[in-house]
C-alpha cells in the first residue's frame, strides 16, 4: 500500500535546516550575553555607581530604602543605636553613595563602611574608653556534631540586624553588645541561640535538623508545602540523584520514587528508558501508540521537554504527580502522570561560584550465555540425527569432515567476539553567580559511552543557561539549553543481534580475507546454517542517529500589589532527528551475502510552540486562613515534518552518498500539525495547617478531534486533614508531629488518539479492492483507508486516591501509604465494517475501558549512631491494569507467549502446559491411549502421535483430544506484583556511601532466548543444556531428547519456557571522600569529593537469560525477545568548587 503525499528535495529541506539552526544558535549566544551580564557588572558596581535623589520631610528609613532599591545596594545597622525614623530632606544629583551618605548622616554621630554592595552603620564613638564599655569582639567557630566546620552559617546579634557569616573554617568575629546573645543558623540544621557572656572566644554546635514538613515540593504553576499537600506527589532531590553516575537522567530514577517505573527494552546503544507512572493507563489495538498513552508528560522549568536530553547534573528537584488532584492543572497531557523537573538558578547576592564534576569507567555485560563449542555442538547435532533415524549419508557434510579434521574449523566464541568492554566517560563544568536584582547559573556538559557491543556507542554534549533579573515589580528570565546524543547503533541483517551471536555456529569463522569485506561465516559446501557473522554487521554496516534537542523559554513577570502574581510564558522546543544506513557489499561466508549496496537516510524536525499567561494570588488571612488562586490560558502547537530517501546500487563501498545511487529511488515525506488551547485554574486553601482542600481544573480544545468534540472539561478535588494540629492532639506531637489523611477525586483526557481521524484518506493497492471488468484481469484501484470517524470523543481516565503521610519522632521516621483506582473509558477501539461500504479499514469507536489498581508504600528514617549519619528509604509499589471491554467483545491481542483479551490483565503469558517427559515407550502408548479423538471415520486419533520416549508431555486442557491453542493455560504476568526500591545513604566524618537498590516480585518472564538454544527444529548453535537432553542412560532431567525436525514439538510456546522473574538488584554503590575544608581552602578549593562506584554490581534471580528487567513495552512486559543486556560499570571520579 503507498501512502499519498507530498514530498520536497532532501537537498532543499537540509539547507533550510541548517539555515534556522545556525539562526537559533545566535539567539543563544545572545541570550547567553544578556543572561551574565548583570551579575558580571556587581563585581565593581560599589566603587562606580551614581544616583539622583530628591526627597523632603522623610525618614532616614525611607532614604535607605530608596538607595537600596535604586542602586542595589543592602545595608545593616543596630536599630539600638541608628534612629532610621529621624526626618530628614535629601536632594543629590549624579552623586556618589559616599557623597550621598556623607549628606545624609552629617552632624548625626553616625559613621558608615562600605564593601562591594554591602554598606554598615554604626554609632560614632565619643571616645575609645567609651567605645570598649559599650562593645566587645567576639571570635567563634560554628562546627556541627562531628566538628567539622559550617561554611556560611548566619550569626546575628538578636533584636539587631548586626550580624556576619562564618568562613571556610567555620570562624567568625563581631563586634557585639554586652550581655547579648546571638542567634546560630545555618540550612539543614536547628537554629541555635547562645548568650554571650564574658568570654571573647566561643565554639557553637549545630544540630543536624531531620525536620522535613517544611519542605517545599513544585507541584504544576507553583509550589506547596510538604505538610500542605493534599494529592498524590513524592519528591526525589537532584542531591540524590548527582551520586548516580549515568548520562541518562531517566535511568536514575530507576528505585526513587513510589509508583514511577522505570523500564529498560534494551542495553544497546542508543537505546532510553520508558517511564510509566502507577501502570498501564490507556490500550490502543490500531495506531501503535501505546506508549505515547502511557507514558508520563515531562515538564522541564515549566515547559514540556524530553528527559532523555537533560543532563542529570542540572536536575534541582523532580516531583511526579501520580493523582487527579495534583495532574489536572495539565489536563489532557497528563492522563498518564506529571513528571516536573526544576533545574538548578543561581541565587540573588551571591558570589561567583564554579564546579566541576567528572567520572571515569569501565563498563561490561554481567554474565554471557552457556552456549556449546565446536566438539560440543557436533556431539549434540549427531545426537539429533541419530534419533530421528535420519541416515548418515544425509547428514550436513562439517560433520564429518570436523570429525577427520577439527583442524579446518574454528572454535569461535561468537559472544566473546561480540561483547566488549567499553570505556566510559563524562564531565560535567557550572557557574552561577547573583547581584542583589540579579541572578545566572551556566553548564556544559560531555559524555562518551563504548557500548557492550562491538562498534557501538554513544556521545552526548549540551549546554544550559539559565537568569533571572528582578526590577521593582518585574521580574523575567530565561532558560535556554542545547543537547545532541549521537550514536553508532547496531546492524544486523533482519534478525535480533543476540539471536545471531548465540546461535551462530562455533564451527564457522570470525575472518576470511577471501571474501568481500573480510569475516567469515558459514562454510561453503558444508551445510551450515545462514546464522550470520554479528561482529561482521556490527563492524561493515554504517547504521547512525543524531538528535539536537533545543529548548528555549522565556517569562516575564509582574506583582502589582502584594501576593498577586501575573506571568507570561514563551518557549520552543525543537528536535533535529538524523538517521543513516549504509549496507556496502559484503560476503559474510555462503549463507550472507549482499550483492548491491544500498542507503538509507531520514531527516526529521519537531517543533513544540507554546504560551501561557497565568495569574497567581497568595494570601493570609488573620493567620489562620491561607489561600492560593491561579487562573492560566495556555496555548500550544505541535509541528513535525520528516523526509527520507533511499537508492542502490553504488560504484563502490566508498561513494555512499546518496547522489552515487543508480537505481531503487525512492523519496518520502510527512508534514502533520495539531494543536491545544486551554483554560485552567486552582483553588488552593487550608485552615491552620489541620484542613486542606484543592480544587482545580482545565477546559482542553485540541485539533485532534472534529467539530463538537474537540472540548473537554477535566475537573479534580482533593482533601487533606493533619490531625496532628488539632488541640487536642498537642501532648503527642512530640512523638507524632504529621498524621494526615488525604483523599482525592478528578478526571483527566487523552488525546493521543493519532492525528486526522476524523479525516478520510486514500489507499492505491491490490488486495481486495481488485475488481474483474468484462472478464478482464483485475485492476488496482482507490479506496478510502480510513472510515471518517468525526464522533471521536475524549478518552478520559478517572482517578480516586486515598492516602495517609505519618511523621514520628521529631520527623526522624517518615511513613505514607496509598490505594488508587483509576478507570479510564471511552478509548479507541477497532470495529469491523463490512467492504461494501466502500471502506478498506475498520471504523474507530470510544468504546474502550480499562481499570488499573494499585498500592503505595514509602518508610524514610532519618538516623545517627555515634559518628555515623544515616537516611534509609524504603518504597513498594503495587499495580494490575485489566481490559474491561472493547468495541469487538473477542479481542484478543497476542505477542508471542503474550496475550491481551476483554476481562484479563494486559499482557498475559498463555502457554502449553507440561507434564514431564515421556521414559519409556509404555508410557506413551498409555498416555496416547488415554487422550485422543475419534475423527470421521470413527479412528482413533492419539493427542501426541509422534511422540517417543525422551519427548514432552503436553496437557489437552479442554479434553477435545488434540493440541492446539485452546489449551493454552494463563500461568501469570510480565507486569510485577511489587516493585522495591531500598536507598541508603551514610555518613561518617569525611566518608560517605551510597547503594540504591532495586528488585521486582511476582513477575513471570518468557525466555526467548532459552528457546532458541534449547529448540531441535533449527540447524543453529545449542546451549550448553543440550549436553544434558534425555537418553535412556540420562532420565533424570528436564531437558528433552535431542532429535533434529522436533517432531513432537517439544519447543513449542510453553510452561518449558516461562521463568520466574523475581530479582533483587545493587543498581548503584558509590563510595566517596571529602576532602577536609581546610585543606581545601589551601588549594584554593571550597569542597573536593572523590569516589569510587559501581552500577549493577549484583543481581539476585534465579532467571536464566541474560536480564529479568528487559522486555518492558506495555503489552510485551516480561517477553525477553533476545534484548542485548544492561551493563555493569565500575568507575571512579571527582566533585570540586571554588
Amino acid at each position: 500500500m503507498d501512502n499519498i503525499m507530498k514530498c520536497t528535495p532532501l537537498g532543499e529541506q537540509k539547507s533550510l535546516w541548517l539555515r534556522k539552526t545556525l539562526l537559533i544558535m545566535k539567539f543563544f549566544v545572545l541570550f547567553l550575553l544578556l543572561g551574565t551580564i548583570p551579575c558580571w557588572a556587581g563585581v565593581a558596581y560599589s566603587q562606580n555607581v551614581k544616583m539622583s535623589l530628591d526627597m523632603e520631610n522623610t525618614t532616614v528609613h525611607d532614604v535607605i530604602n530608596a538607595i537600596e532599591k535604586k542602586g542595589e545596594f543592602y545595608f545593616t545597622y543596630n536599630l539600638n543605636q541608628i534612629n532610621v525614623n529621624r526626618k530628614v530632606s535629601i536632594k543629590v544629583e549624579n552623586k556618589t553613595i559616599n557623597q550621598i551618605l556623607d549628606q545624609l548622616f552629617s552632624k548625626s554621630g553616625i559613621d558608615y563602611k562600605i564593601e562591594n554592595r554591602h554598606i554598615v552603620l554604626y554609632k560614632q564613638a565619643v571616645s575609645e574608653v567609651e567605645a570598649v564599655k559599650q562593645q566587645k569582639s567576639i571570635n567563634g567557630i560554628v562546627a556541627d556534631e562531628q566538628g567539622e566546620p559550617i561554611i556560611g552559617a548566619s550569626v546575628l546579634e538578636k533584636g539587631t540586624t548586626n550580624g556576619t557569616i562564618t568562613d571556610l573554617d567555620g570562624r567568625f568575629t563581631l563586634s557585639i553588645g554586652k550581655g547579648t546573645e546571638l542567634i546560630v543558623s545555618y540550612v539543614g540544621y536547628t537554629t541555635k541561640t547562645v548568650k554571650i557572656g564574658n568570654q571573647s572566644t566561643i565554639k557553637i554546635v549545630l544540630i543536624e535538623d531531620t525536620k522535613t514538613l517544611d519542605e517545599v515540593v513544585v507541584i504544576g504553576y507553583g509550589t506547596q508545602k510538604k505538610s500542605d499537600v493534599s494529592g498524590s506527589v513524592t519528591s526525589v532531590s537532584g542531591d540524590k540523584l548527582s551520586k548516580i553516575p549515568t548520562a541518562n537522567a531517566e535511568m536514575a530514577l530507576q528505585g526513587m520514587a513510589p509508583g514511577l517505573s522505570v523500564n529498560f527494552g534494551s542495553g544497546a546503544a542508543g537505546s532510553s528508558a520508558t517511564l510509566q507512572v502507577r501502570g498501564v493507563t490507556s490500550w490502543k489495538d490500531d495506531d501503535g501508540e501505546n506508549s505515547e498513552s502511557n507514558g508520563p508528560l515531562v515538564i522541564i522549568d515549566g515547559v514540556p521537554g524530553n528527559m532523555s536530553y537533560l543532563n542529570p547534573e542540572d536536575i534541582k528537584s523532580i516531583s511526579v504527580l501520580k493523582d487527579a488532584a495534583t495532574a489536572a492543572i495539565y489536563g489532557s497531557r497528563s492522563a498518564a502522570g506529571v513528571i516536573l523537573i526544576e533545574t538548578h538558578r543561581g541565587t540573588m547576592n551571591s558570589a561567583p561560584k564554579i564546579t566541576f564534576s567528572g567520572y571515569w569507567g569501565l563498563s561490561a555485560v554481567p554474565k554471557r550465555l552457556e552456549v556449546c563449542n565446536s566438539a560440543e555442538f557436533i556431539k549434540v547435532r549427531k545426537m539429533a540425527l541419530i534419533n530421528a533415524g535420519t541416515d548418515e549419508s544425509r547428514w550436513p557434510k562439517y560433520i564429518s569432515e570436523y570429525e577427520r579434521d577439527p583442524s579446518q574449523f574454528a572454535d569461535t566464541d561468537w559472544q566473546k567476539e561480540y561483547y566488549q568492554r567499553g570505556f566510559t566517560q563524562k564531565y560535567n563544568i557550572g557557574y552561577t553567580a547573583g547581584s542583589a536584582n540579579s541572578n545566572v547559573s551556566l553548564s556544559a556538559f560531555y559524555s562518551k559511552t563504548d557500548g557492550v557491543t562491538i562498534a557501538t556507542g554513544d556521545e552526548k554534549f549540551g549546554f544550559r543557561l539559565n537568569s533571572d533579573v528582578t526590577r521593582g515589580k518585574f521580574k523575567m528570565g530565561e532558560s535556554v539549553s542545547y543537547s545532541r546524543w549521537s550514536a553508532d547503533l547496531e546492524s544486523n541483517s533482519g534478525f535480533s543481534s543476540i539471536y545471531q551471536v548465540t546461535n551462530m555456529e562455533p564451527l564457522a569463522f570470525l575472518y576470511d580475507e577471501n571474501n568481500d569485506g573480510g569475516y567469515g561465516g558459514a562454510i561453503s559446501g558444508m551445510g551450515m546454517s545462514d546464522a550470520g557473522n554479528q561482529v561482521a554487521f556490527n563492524k561493515l554496516i554504517d547504521n547512525t542517529s543524531s538528535n539536537d534537542y533545543i529548548a528555549a523559554s522565556g517569562y516575564l513577570q509582574y506583582e502589582p500589589i502584594k501576593g498577586l502574581i501575573v506571568k507570561f510564558n514563551a518557549s520552543r522546543n525543537m528536535y533535529f532527528g538524523k538517521s543513516r544506513l549504509f549496507k556496502p557489499t559484503y560476503e559474510i561466508g555462503a549463507a550472507k551475502r549482499n550483492t548491491m549496496a544500498s542507503l538509507s537516510e531520514s531527516r526529521s524536525q519537531t517543533t513544540n510552540d507554546l504560551l501561557e499567561l497565568t495569574a497567581n494570588y497568595d494570601k493570609t488571612i488573620a493567620e489562620k486562613h491561607n489561600l492560593s488562586l491561579l487562573l492560566g490560558l495556555s496555548q500550544e502547537e505541535n509541528k513535525y515534518e520528516d523526509l527520507s530517501a533511499s537508492g542502490s546500487d553504488f560504484e563502490n563501498n566508498s561513494m555512499s552518498l546518496m547522489g552515487h545511487a543508480k537505481s531503487n529511488y525512492s523519496v518520502g515525506g510527512t508534514k502533520t500539525r495539531s494543536a491545544l488551547r486551554s483554560l485552567f485554574g486552582r483553588v488552593n486553601y487550608n485552615y491552620m495547617m489541620r484542613y486542606m482542600i484543592m480544587a482545580s481544573f482545565r477546559y482542553d480544545g485540541s485539533s485532534r478531534f472534529a467539530k463538537g468534540n474537540k472540548w473537554g472539561f477535566f475537573p479534580s478535588v482533593s482533601l487533606g486533614w493533619n490531625i496532628a494540629n488539632e488541640p487536642f492532639w498537642e501532648n503527642l506531637k512530640e512523638t507524632v508531629s504529621m498524621f494526615k489523611f488525604r483523599l482525592s477525586y478528578g478526571a483527566l483526557g487523552n488525546q493521543n488518539i493519532g492525528l486526522y481521524r476524523y479525516i478520510p484518506t486514500l489507499s492505491y493497492n491490490n488486495h481486495a479492492l481488485n475488481y474483474p471488468f468484462d472478464g478482464r484481469e483485475t485492476s488496482m484501484g482507490y479506496a478510502i483507508t480510513a472510515f471518517p470517524s468525526s464522533d471521536i470523543k475524549w478518552e478520559t481516565t478517572v482517578y480516586k486516591n486515598i492516602g495517609v503521610d505519618i511523621s514520628l519522632w521529631n520527623n526522624k521516621l517518615e511513613l505514607s501509604a496509598e490505594a488508587y483506582i483509576k478507570n479510564t473509558s471511552d478509548m479507541l477501539s477497532s470495529r469491523n465494517i463490512s467492504l461494501a461500504t466502500g471502506y478498506n479499514s475498520s471504523i474507530l469507536v470510544n468504546d474502550g475501558k480499562l481499570r488499573t489498581t494499585g498500592f503505595e508504600m514509602q518508610a524514610i528514617y532519618h538516623g545517627k549512631a555515634g559518628g555515623l549519619k544515616y537516611d534509609l528509604d524504603l518504597n513498594l509499589s503495587h499495580y494490575k491494569s485489566v481490559l474491561k471491554s472493547m468495541a469487538n467483545p473477542d479481542y484478543l491481542y497476542e505477542y508471542g507467549a503474550l496475550r491481551t483479551y476483554v476481562g484479563g490483565e494486559i499482557g498475559e503469558f498463555w502457554v502449553y502446559q507440561t507434564a514431564g517427559i515421556f521414559q519409556n515407550q509404555a508410557e506413551v502408548d498409555e498416555w496416547n491411549t488415554a487422550h485422543g479423538y475419534k475423527d470421521q471415520n470413527g479412528n482413533w486419533q492419539p493427542l501426541q502421535p509422534v511422540a517417543k520416549p525422551g519427548d514432552i508431555r503436553f496437557i489437552d486442557q479442554n479434553g477435545d483430544g488434540m493440541l492446539d491453542t485452546n489449551d493454552r493455560v494463563k500461568v501469570g504476568s510480565g507486569t510485577p506484583k511489587v516493585s522495591l526500591g531500598f536507598n541508603i545513604n551514610l555518613a561518617y566524618k569525611d566518608f560517605d556511601l551510597v547503594a540504591n537498590f532495586y528488585g521486582d516480585f511476582g513477575a513471570k518472564r518468557y525466555n526467548y532466548t532459552k528457546y532458541q538454544l534449547e529448540r531441535m527444529d533449527h540447524v543453529f548453535n545449542y546451549g550448553k543444556n543440550a549436553l544434558n537432553a534425555w537418553t535412556p542412560e540420562n532420565p533424570d532431567t528436564d531437558i528433552p531428547r535431542a532429535v533434529s525436525g522436533d517432531p513432537n514439538k517439544n519447543s513449542r510456546t510453553s510452561t518449558r519456557f516461562v521463568e520466574n522473574g523475581d530479582y533483587l538488584r545493587l543498581n548503584n554503590l558509590q563510595i566517596g571522600y571529602n576532602l577536609p575544608v581546610k585543606y581545601c581552602k589551601k588549594m584554593g578549593l571550597s569542597n573536593l569529593r572523590i569516589y569510587v562506584g559501581a552500577t549493577r554490581l549484583f543481581t539476585i534471580t534465579n532467571y536464566k537469560g541474560y536480564d529479568p528487567s528487559t522486555g518492558s513495552s506495555v503489552g510485551q512486559m516480561g517477553y525477553d525477545y533476545a534484548a542485548i543486556p544492561l551493563s555493569r560499570d565500575f568507575m571512579m571520579g571527582l566533585k570540586f568548587g571554588f
